[in-house]
């Protein structure tokens, strides 16, 4: 790849584990916040990062982190390539650990997004809708590609659907879905 775009492993920069010292916050603004020397670390990805945080170090642990976007995040004895399934395979942000994550682009920012389009104020007056959705309507589903799609898919241009809809259906139907 770098040959292809001419440009040599020195013009590069260095890679590091995550959890290596890469340097140390300047001397001044240690000094200006009280604080004794401090390093920098190189750090992790946003999702490997949590998961150290709540204890997903050891190989068989998983999690699932709901934000903007929905991740099942597992850790992996090793680098598993398997890209015709979507999941993707990444290093730790622990020495030596690997982690397969599946995510789906629009998870918790669907709430957000059905709660305007349906006029409801906020995600927990939409969550309250869903309770009162009617038990007796046929169901009403919800695929939610509104950003696209990476697992299991793959696709940026899958699109989001409401799929059964019919005038029995308002917005506490739409909530529940």
């Amino acid at each position: 790849m770098l040959q292809a775009c001419h440009l040599s492993r020195d013009q590069m920069p260095a890679l590091y584990e995550g959890s290596e010292i890469t340097g140390a916050l300047l001397p001044e603004v240690a000094k200006a916040w009280g604080m004794a020397t401090v390093p920098v670390v190189a750090g992790g990805g946003d999702n490997a990062a949590g998961a150290v945080g709540v204890g997903m170090v050891d190989a068989n642990q998983a999690m699932l982190s709901l934000g903007t976007s929905g991740v099942y995040f597992a850790v992996s004895e090793g680098f598993l390539s398997k890209p015709e399934s979507a999941v993707h395979s990444f290093c730790h942000a622990l020495p030596q650990r690997w982690h397969l994550m599946s995510v789906m682009l629009s998870a918790a920012s669907c709430l957000d997004w059905v709660a305007k389009l349906t006029g409801l104020c906020n995600v927990p007056a939409l969550i309250a809708a869903a309770q009162q959705a009617d038990e007796s309507a046929e169901p009403v589903w919800f695929l939610p590609y509104l950003s696209g799609e990476r697992t299991p898919h793959n696709n940026p241009q899958a699109k989001g659907v409401f799929f059964g809809l019919t005038h029995q259906h308002g917005p506490n139907e739409l909530a529940r879905a």
